[in-house]
């Protein structure tokens, strides 16, 4: 499975899949430290940087799956809670361009479950819809990291899309 990493961080999903024999084809980030990591840990894969400014469509029937979990600020209860509103919060937007322009068989996306009901759950109904219109079936669901073997309670929503009717 190739895919694009969106909103890369330090790459946890790379480390996690690269037994699998996932291969990343592209990151994307902007944070100095994560980019230091990143190029040091995947020296052959190039960092894009910005996703606003990134030209997709050279990806287009490259890749298997996009990858990414937008900045929660906007979306988390400990925040303001401004939502789209939100330059960070309308990132989630840009998450959908590059879909929009890879268009790839699969999508996964996850943020903090404070994005189900910020705003009345407006910006993540409108995730959806958005992914929706580009064609795929999607699914989503909270899962906590504790339930996981990992040593915190750490709960994100997951989004998952198939193109296609059947997710």
């Amino acid at each position: 499975m190739r895919y694009v990493s969106l909103f890369s961080g330090i790459e946890a999903a790379s480390v996690a899949w690269e037994p699998l024999g996932w291969e990343p084809v592209a990151f994307s980030e902007i944070e100095a430290f994560p980019c230091q990591l990143l190029a040091k840990r995947f020296p052959h894969v190039p960092n894009l940087g910005d996703v606003s400014k990134v030209d997709w469509s050279n990806y287009r029937g490259t890749v298997d799956l996009v990858v990414g979990g937008s900045p929660c600020q906007a979306f988390s209860v400990a925040g303001r809670r401004k939502g789209l509103v939100d330059s960070r919060g309308r990132l989630m937007l840009e998450y959908v361009r590059a879909v929009r322009e890879i268009h790839p068989n699969w999508v996964l996306w996850e943020n903090v479950p404070g994005v189900l009901s910020q705003s009345n759950g407006d910006a993540f109904e409108t995730l959806q819809r958005e992914l929706a219109d580009c064609g795929y079936s999607l699914a989503w669901r909270t899962l906590d990291a504790q339930f996981y073997r990992v040593a915190q309670r750490r709960r994100r929503v997951f989004l998952v899309g198939h193109l296609g009717e059947d997710a």
